[in-house]
């Protein structure tokens, strides 16, 4: 027999892989619901973007309930797709061979890291073309993409805070462009500036807190917009700071 909090520990783990991996509160609360539903459990959820809270009724009365922390989120839409097919698919699958799916779609490494390093870099690279930028800036801006992955990959080894690290990021593309001006490359920091810059924009976190809001998720998607507002500040005080730092280091 199996038991409800193993269902619902499950339940929860579900959840969690996809929001820790970039989908909507709702959705996630959906995942959970579907999941004891198909166990005959009926289940109250509450996801905000760092906690999942269930709470699961049997049919005798009894009533069972879990908290799962989220401590770090990521973007991979890839595992939040086969997540949500997955529980479409229910029925196909028994608990234990459910379970198995679930972590075998959590263990999944879709990309080698070299295949992300050239993936900044190109991204960088096509973004400064994209805003009227030259092929030089182009080139700078793909450079840059390079190192801002080694510095961001570096920082999560360290798990360091998200608001540094964006500040760090976008010191670093000013620089790198400034860079490319001293060297003659460049003639302004502007377009491989923006180029590297975009890497680390925040869009998916801001679209998905317009969708929480849509939906009437308030307390995820107001926490969404401010987390997407605070990077966006980070980015601004990283690239001023950066800029400060070059005209001061010009009077000298």
């Amino acid at each position: 027999m199996i038991i409800e909090n193993k269902i619902l520990t499950l339940a929860n783990m579900t959840g969690k892989i996809a929001l820790q991996n970039g989908a909507e509160t709702y959705r996630v609360e959906d995942i959970i619901t579907r999941i004891c539903r198909h166990h005959n459990l009926n289940a109250q959820c509450f996801v905000s973007i760092t906690c999942i809270i269930t709470s699961v009724k049997n049919h005798r009365g009894e009533i069972y309930s879990a908290v799962e922390r989220i401590n770090s989120r990521t973007i991979n839409l890839n595992k939040v797709h086969s997540i949500n097919q997955l529980v479409r698919d229910l029925n196909k699958y028994n608990f234990h061979k459910f379970t198995e799916e679930v972590n075998k779609i959590n263990r999944e490494v879709p990309y080698s890291k070299y295949t992300y390093f050239l993936a900044y870099c190109l991204g960088a690279f096509f973004f400064a073309l994209l805003y009227k930028g030259s092929l030089a800036d182009g080139i700078v801006a793909f450079v840059g993409g390079g190192l801002v992955f080694l510095i961001s990959d570096f920082a999560n080894k360290l798990q360091t805070n998200t608001f540094f690290l964006n500040t760090l990021g976008g010191s670093i593309c000013t620089l790198v462009s400034y860079l490319g001006v001293k060297l003659g490359i460049l003639s302004t920091v502007s377009y491989s500036t923006i180029g590297m810059l975009m890497l680390l924009v925040p869009g998916i976190a801001f679209t998905n807190a317009i969708r929480d809001l849509v939906v009437g998720d308030l307390v995820s998607g107001i926490s969404r917009a401010v987390e997407a507002f605070l990077i966006g500040i980070a980015l601004a005080s990283g690239t001023g700071f950066a800029l400060f730092l070059i005209l001061k280091l010009g009077e000298i």
